[in-house]
């Protein structure tokens, strides 16, 4: 679904809660799903988020591919 949203090299926010919505998982499967894309080279992880609802900083990845 990544490959929808996003043109190549685009950077764009993921929240847990987005990316768990969009593809149909748990909140807790949306980490090793992106580390095994992130893996493959398909993203790249700009900056790593910080857990909690008010912390405001969600994880920015860079689509590769």
């Amino acid at each position: 679904k990544i490959k929808r949203k996003y043109p190549v090299n685009n950077t764009f926010a993921w929240p847990t809660k987005e990316a768990a919505k969009v593809c149909g998982c748990s909140k807790s499967d949306v980490g090793p799903i992106m580390k095994k894309l992130e893996k493959l080279g398909a993203v790249t992880l700009i900056q790593a988020g910080k857990a909690g609802r008010h912390s405001g900083r969600a994880a920015i990845f860079r689509r590769e591919v």
